[in-house]
């Protein structure tokens, strides 16, 4: 993973019926569990309630609780500290290590079907698993190029203003961001080389500049989905303990900044 730049992956288990993203492990080392976001949260959980709400079995008017805990009050998707800690899961050395968004999807109650309930686990989760795959073209792509040779360049850092989290370019300068960033007031600074990128959907973007980075500009409109829009991640009321959607992450409708630098 860290020689081929994915940036889309899902982990597949069985023994529950929840969607969770990372970070898996909390952030205080003794804690079982613990609320640990990460930077590109927003997006994460976007990512989850997309499978979430397409999953015939969680999405079931007569779901079941598997155990003891009861995910339909958070829209069956949990922010994977928060439920239990595992250190070193491959959902966090993704997100930390390379430029891949990856999340763990509890399938089924039984962690062991039979054979004969293998057709129906897979009716259930069909939709959901073409659903997500459709979201790896979902924020900004592009090509970071040299502005000499117009060659891409590999290893590039790619940097969004209000999310702690980088990824770098491919080996042909190939790159792409997340969905979910606010839209700073100042320009991100410019600098030696250029950069260059299509947004999905509608937007674009390109930049150049003289210095030791480049920045570039653009606008995305992310693409509709196969279904209706999923209904956004929620969190259960203090007051009734009941599921009710937050805001949405701000998509990237608007313009955007990025920090483009040479490979280190």
């Amino acid at each position: 993973m860290q020689r081929y730049p994915f940036v889309l992956s899902a982990n597949l288990h069985g023994g529950e019926l929840v969607v969770t993203y990372p970070f898996d492990m909390t952030r205080t080392y003794w804690k079982a569990q613990e609320l640990t976001p990460t930077a590109d949260d927003g997006v994460f959980r976007w990512l989850a309630t997309v499978y979430a709400t397409s999953n015939l079995a969680m999405a079931s008017e007569e779901r079941r609780l598997c155990h003891y805990d009861d995910f339909t009050r958070f829209g069956n998707i949990i922010n994977g500290a928060n439920w239990h800690t595992v250190p070193g899961s491959m959902n966090d050395f993704s997100y930390l290590h390379t430029n891949c968004f990856e999340i763990t999807v509890e399938l089924s109650c039984d962690k062991f079907p039979h054979a004969s309930e293998l057709p129906a686990e897979w009716e259930n989760n069909r939709e959901s698993l073409l659903l997500y795959m459709e979201q790896v073209h979902r924020g900004i792509k592009g090509v970071v190029r040299d502005g000499d040779t117009e060659q891409g360049i590999a290893n590039a850092i790619i940097s969004v203003d209000g999310i702690n989290h980088d990824v770098r370019t491919g080996t042909v300068g190939w790159g792409k961001v997340g969905c979910a960033a606010p839209a700073p007031a100042a320009a991100a600074p410019s600098g030696n080389g250029t950069g260059s990128g299509n947004g999905s959907g509608n937007g674009n973007g390109s930049a150049n500049g003289n210095g030791t980075g480049a920045s570039t500009a653009g606008s995305a409109s992310p693409a509709p989905p196969r279904k209706a829009t999923p209904p956004s991640p929620g969190h259960a009321s203090s007051a009734e303990g009941q599921w009710a959607p937050p805001p949405w992450p701000r998509p990237l409708l608007g313009p955007a900044h990025l920090s483009i630098c040479p490979a280190r």
